[in-house]
């Protein structure tokens, strides 16, 4: 037998900011735990070690390490998984450029406006279609 109820008049409880970063917690633990290990990637190998690692000029291991760490710190500091995402790759197609030396004048800015723009917006259209 079903009973009909009214609706609660009591708001739901917010969650507060700090149990919203304390819900994200592990990410920051385990961004330390990723900068920990980049740092021991440069001080224990030359650049010329893992340079052709699996395809050539990559830089694979370093660019992995980097991507994985910046995402989860900036998960942690945005609380936003989308966000933190964004950032990383950013900084990451930043530091491919660098290294493989391509120059940063109008059309290098603008190559990485409009990769980040297209990558942001493919994330919140994603966002929206749920």
């Amino acid at each position: 037998m079903e009973k009909n109820q009214a609706r609660s008049r009591l708001k739901p409880k917010k969650e507060t900011l700090w149990r919203r970063y304390l819900r994200y917690s592990f990410c920051l633990f385990m961004a330390l735990g990723a900068y920990l290990a980049l740092y021991f990637l440069l001080n224990r190998f030359y650049p010329s070690q893992i340079q052709n690692f699996l395809f050539k000029n990559s830089y694979l291991p370093f660019f992995l390490l980097v991507f994985v760490a910046n995402f989860l710190f900036f998960t942690f500091f945005s609380l936003s998984k989308s966000f933190g995402f964004i950032i990383a790759f950013l900084i990451n197609l930043i530091l491919y450029f660098k290294i493989s030396d391509i120059y940063f004048d109008l059309t290098g800015f603008l190559a990485i406006f409009f990769i980040t723009l297209i990558l942001s917006g493919l994330v919140f259209f994603e966002k929206i279609k749920k």
